[in-house]
């Protein structure tokens, strides 16, 4: 095999390979866990470790870009750490849950590398509980600030903590300690990809900013709201009972879910606390949940925690123009 060749082929069956571990690691997904799943995971790691030998083979004689190698050797050393045992005590959900914890960072480090190169690898939303607590206390939290701090206090209040945020992203760019720290203390919550993106709290507390800005609780809700209640029930409903794929990587019943959720969710945050007369919360509610939903569906380059609540106060305040303010 010439060098030229073994280059050419390299790239192409890591793609392959990245691939079938996205296949492995939505399988292994714990909303969707059944004892049953085991033997096929099995078949399907077997796949992986196949895959994997022939593209290290390849990376022995490519002229490949280095980091996609280093990223393949780091893949291949965590499934050689971690792949369950053969048998009932080696093949558990547990066993199969620490090998998930390991493969994730690895697959997104991996699916990074390679869209450097252009080459295209879907990116994984698993299933973390831990993550949906977080969206609805930090909701519980912003409502909480809007109905106790004035409306100019408020609005330095989200403006102080979006400026920690983003002076927290500049630093841990410069600084791989603090990139460290950070995530250390984000990690259950944080997606695989926010090791080196810009993390979805600070996107939210740019939002949050935005909806400071409007000076109109009605809106300040609806987005937090809807931000809160609907995106986590949608990812938990999708993953377990998605069967009618849209885009993305969405499902129609996790839309519905994401739809029906954040509708009601607004309704009652507008009538109860806000004291928006029922006809007049009803029309809001949907008004906002319905781009929201639109938003969470197709957001892909820009971070959902934006997108959402942005969507969702935009809806509001149209809304509540349409009915004379």
């Amino acid at each position: 095999m010439s060098y030229a060749s073994a280059d050419s082929e390299f790239t192409p069956s890591v793609r392959e390979l990245a691939l079938e571990v996205a296949a492995l690691l939505r399988e292994l997904d714990p909303a969707g866990w059944r004892d049953s799943i085991v033997a096929s995971a099995r078949l399907r790691l077997e796949r992986v470790m196949a895959l994997m030998e022939q593209a290290l083979a390849l990376a022995e004689t490519s002229g490949a870009a280095l980091a996609l190698r280093e990223r393949l050797t780091e893949l291949a050393r965590s499934i050689e750490a971690y792949a369950p045992t053969l048998g009932l005590a080696g093949e558990g959900r547990d066993a199969w849950m620490r090998l998930r914890g390991q493969l994730l960072p690895r697959y997104d480090a991996l699916a990074r590398s390679l869209r450097e190169l252009e080459v295209h690898v879907p990116s994984l939303r698993p299933t973390n509980y831990k993550r949906n607590v977080f969206h609805m206390a930090s909701a519980l939290l912003s409502l909480s600030l809007i109905f106790l701090l004035s409306q100019a206090a408020l609005l330095w209040a989200a403006a102080g903590f979006a400026a920690w945020a983003w002076s927290a992203e500049l630093s841990r760019r410069r600084w791989p300690a603090v990139n460290r720290a950070l995530m250390k203390m984000l990690g259950p919550v944080a997606h695989p990809h926010e090791h080196w993106r810009v993390n979805s709290a600070t996107w939210y507390a740019t939002a949050v900013v935005i909806l400071a800005a409007t000076g109109d609780p009605r809106v300040q809700v609806s987005g937090v709201v809807i931000l809160g209640v609907a995106d986590p029930l949608a990812a938990i409903v999708g993953r377990r009972y998605g069967r009618h794929k849209l885009i993305h990587g969405r499902s129609l019943e996790g839309s519905s879910a994401f739809l029906v959720s954040g509708s009601a969710a607004a309704l009652a945050s507008l009538a109860l606390l806000v004291g928006v007369p029922i006809g007049t919360a009803a029309a809001v509610a949907i008004g906002a949940a319905l781009p929201a939903t639109i938003a969470e569906l197709l957001s892909r380059r820009v971070d959902d925690n934006l997108s959402i609540p942005l969507c969702a106060a935009a809806g509001a305040w149209l809304t509540l123009q349409l009915l004379g303010g």
